[in-house]
């Protein structure tokens, strides 16, 4: 009896009587593990449906056009509770899609965790989602295994182009060298430097202009000599991308002339209340104007304020702290009715990654530029006691929050619990809805469930307590389907 007749057989009397037959060798195929024998039925059923339709093509395929095997998986697949709770999300999720993308993630994470992979059944499921959720993409390796590598591949089109390489660099479109010196930033500073001032006098103003601002990325002391160079350009918009990577040089002969330009602005006065007293720079000369300040216009007042925030931009932050002869904690004190001036001090704090000046400034400011630069540990602890000390509106607390990392500390994840619990916290559940529920440690799902179950009419935060309850008892039984 052959394959076909042997499942027709199988189908019409049941696989309890008939099981269904193993695959033919000829056709190369490796059905998946663990499948009961309806299921194995079925999937034979769709398998032969795919052969017989194949053999009646009129078509000749060409040997070039055929798909090279999948290699074998070498990696154990989830079985069991996890392959069934993976198989739930994907078909019948019980949350909403949001959380669902929160919870795949996760089970890919923990999936990789435990040397597990995706059950091939589940593979086009899981990367039809990959598809449209980044967050999901990034959690694929390594629980996609080998052949769901190779399906990726497949449904990519097998097209991957190398990146281009800095012999071609020259060759390049101008968007594409910009990107290829990016890269080149990141993992070899001094190539990148030398292949910009290889080709600099071959490019246009606008080139060398987003060229030079890829030194973003590793700035350092060795730069400084294209930097000056560029600020010689003929092109305004090269010598402003110069001057303002200078600006994070605080070591640079550069520096060196704005902290001249800055000390004879600066005067501590009073006696029992000090506090900075600050001159306006006085018309920009020729060596002024190299170095960034702006000139008069043509027409008009001169802006005098701007020529004081381009000389603090560019001077080294300790003339503040030599002039005064105190902390930058005290310095930021004496610069408290000075609201521009500490702006400024605080944009050139987070470019530098001037951690003293930065936690100084702290202390007065909730500010997602600043708490960037804080180690992570640091960072939470900050943010933490700026929520409990309620000098920050939800507006100001919503971008840190997001941007620190999940799952949040235990204290920071009660201090924003108790925030959003508070008379007007739903606004700030209502901006948290989307990462709440992830951000939240396990520790907080008893309060979270309390929370929810008080007696409130705002919708916002019962919404988001009930995303975070769920997320968490869904996460749990990943966590242990795993173990």
């Amino acid at each position: 009896m052959t394959w076909l007749a042997e499942l027709r057989t199988a189908a019409l009397v049941g696989t309890a009587r008939h099981p269904a037959p193993p695959p033919p060798a000829e056709l190369h195929v490796r059905p998946p593990e663990g499948l009961s024998g309806e299921e194995s039925l079925l999937d034979q059923a769709a398998l032969a449906d795919a052969a017989t339709r194949a053999s009646r093509a009129s078509t000749t395929l060409d040997p070039a056009d055929l798909v090279e095997p999948a290699p074998p998986d070498e990696v154990p697949q989830a079985s069991g509770e996890a392959a069934r709770l993976l198989d739930l999300l994907l078909t019948q999720p019980p949350v909403g899609l949001e959380l669902r993308s929160l919870l795949v993630a996760d089970w890919l994470q923990l999936a990789g965790a435990s040397g597990r992979r995706v059950p091939h059944r589940l593979l086009p499921s899981l990367l039809s989602l990959a598809d449209t959720k980044p967050g999901v993409a990034k959690q694929l390796d390594p629980a996609l295994g080998t052949r769901g590598r190779w399906l990726q591949a497949l449904k990519a089109g097998g097209t991957e182009h190398p990146p281009p390489t800095t012999a071609d660099w020259a060759e390049l479109k101008s968007a594409d060298a910009t990107t290829e010196l990016e890269r080149l930033r990141r993992s070899d500073p001094a190539t990148a430097r030398e292949q910009l001032t290889a080709h600099w006098d071959t490019l246009g103003a606008r080139e060398r202009a987003a060229h030079l601002a890829a030194f973003a990325t590793n700035l350092g002391a060795d730069d400084e000599e294209l930097l000056e160079r560029a600020l010689d350009d003929k092109a305004k918009s090269v010598r402003d991308v110069a001057a303002g990577l200078l600006d994070r040089l605080p070591a640079s002969a550069r520096a060196g002339r704005m902290a001249d330009r800055l000390r004879p602005l600066l005067r501590v006065k009073g006696v029992l209340r000090k506090q900075f007293e600050i001159d306006l720079p006085p018309q920009p000369d020729a060596a002024a104007l190299r170095d960034g300040i702006p000139p008069d216009p043509r027409t008009g007042e001169p802006d005098r304020l701007g020529r004081l925030d381009a000389v603090v931009r560019g001077a080294p932050l300790d003339v503040w702290t030599t002039t005064a002869g105190r902390s930058p904690a005290a310095n930021v004190a004496l610069l408290k009715g000075e609201k521009r001036v500490l702006e400024t001090i605080l944009t050139t704090a987070e470019h530098r990654a001037d951690l003293e000046w930065v936690r100084a400034l702290l202390e007065v400011r909730t500010d997602l530029r600043l708490l960037k630069i804080l180690p992570p540990g640091e960072r939470e602890e900050t943010l933490t006691r700026h929520i409990r000390a309620g000098t920050a509106n939800p507006f100001a607390l919503a971008p840190p929050l997001r941007d620190m990392p999940r799952p949040w500390g235990p204290a920071l994840a009660d201090a924003v619990l108790e925030q959003i619990s508070a008379k007007d916290g739903g606004q700030l559940a209502a901006m948290l809805a989307d990462i709440l529920p992830a951000a939240l440690p396990p520790e907080a799902a008893g309060q979270a469930r309390r929370l929810l179950e008080q007696s409130d009419d705002d919708a916002a935060r019962r919404r988001v307590l009930r995303d975070a309850v769920q997320y968490q008892s869904f996460r749990q039984s990943l966590t242990e389907a795993f173990q």
